[in-house]
């Protein structure tokens, strides 16, 4: 653990906390010459001065994500849970995927996709059938 200006203390490393920026204030660029600077609050929180957004540390690990520094954004410093939050869970691909497929407007008919196979070989049958005739019935030169 480092302690900061703050009196606070932080498993994030000093040589990280130098290197990290908030990527929306150099997304946007027009900050300055160093634009995201950071600033390590409340021993949890990495502050952005040029954006406002806020990023948490969990387990000695800055989730340095946008969307994450945005949910924070209009949270006042003082407000801050410390420890932060866990991150929210990521909705299950398998419910995703199971929801999808009780809907049926967003399944394929596959009653119409056989139907339209069945075209398929029948005109193809015909179209063979309709050559070999053709072929078939050619008449022979008159014998001399």
């Amino acid at each position: 653990m480092t302690s900061h200006t703050n009196g606070t203390q932080s498993a994030i490393s000093p040589d990280l906390f130098e290197i990290l920026r908030d990527p929306q204030a150099i997304q946007e660029g027009g900050h300055g010459d160093d634009p995201g600077r950071l600033q390590l609050v409340r021993g949890s929180w990495l502050v952005s001065a040029d954006t406002g957004y806020k990023y948490p540390i969990r387990d000695g690990i800055p989730v340095m994500l946008v969307e994450e520094g945005a949910r924070w954004k209009d949270t006042p410093i003082d407000a801050l849970p410390v420890p932060p939050p866990a991150a929210e869970p990521v909705a299950d691909i398998r419910a995703a995927e199971a929801a999808t497929s009780q809907n049926p407007t967003t399944m394929p008919d596959y009653r119409l996709l056989l139907a339209a196979g069945a075209i398929l070989l029948f005109l193809l049958a015909v179209l063979t059938l309709g050559r070999k005739r053709s072929t078939g019935q050619q008449s022979l030169p008159p014998a001399t």
